[in-house]
């Protein structure tokens, strides 16, 4: 049985698909997937945006009276404010970040283009972003989609992941290894210490 998760990601990649369609007849395509990458950034740092979307106290009139308020007079393109009446409309409000992630998906596949996930300990510089991209067009033959992730934890340097394949060039990593390389010298010295007493 198809589980809640599985269900809204199949309803996410429907909008995506209707509205990439609608986008491409229109010529529109990467501007409105500038604006789903706007739209997912604002959910994720605006948890306000992410409870009205997300709430079932908030009647769906209330909603898309909110809807056209912050995002009326033209800040969205047509064609995307419709998709949030509509999604609003079904109930399916609470999806928006798996259809901007999905349309986002498509559109890559329609120009070409790479999806390479990139986590570092703070935000890429510019410089860093030109050469990154240029690498992965060495490498893969395609233009990249940056997904940039922010994470401390990894103390320093980046990870890489470009379709199956992990490039692990972080601090955290290199910690690790360290470690590793101390552990294993560690135990052989201590094995070659009780070798010496058993056969001294």
């Amino acid at each position: 049985m198809a589980s809640d998760f599985d269900i809204s990601q199949a309803a996410a990649a429907i909008y995506a698909e209707s509205l990439i369609q609608l986008a491409t007849e229109a010529g529109q395509a990467e501007e409105i997937g500038e604006e789903l990458r706007d739209l997912r950034e604002l959910w994720d740092k605006d948890p306000s945006f992410a409870a009205m979307m997300c709430s079932a106290a908030i009647d769906i009139n209330a909603r898309r009276k909110s809807l056209r308020k912050v995002f009326g007079d033209d800040r969205l393109n047509r064609l995307v404010l419709n998709l949030l009446f509509v999604m609003n409309d079904k109930r399916r409000s609470m999806i928006l970040p798996g259809v901007c992630d999905a349309y986002r998906r498509k559109l890559d596949r329609q120009f070409g283009r790479e999806q390479v996930h990139v986590t570092t300990a703070v935000a890429l510089t510019d410089s860093q972003r030109t050469f990154l991209c240029g690498e992965i067009k060495r490498i893969t033959g395609r233009e990249a989609d940056l997904l940039e992730k922010v994470d401390e934890n990894i103390l320093a340097g980046m990870t890489v992941q470009v379709a199956d394949r992990l490039y692990d060039m972080s601090g955290r990593r290199k910690l690790r290894d360290v470690r590793k390389a101390l552990l294993a010298s560690v135990e052989r010295h201590l094995l070659g210490d009780v070798s010496r007493f058993v056969t001294g």
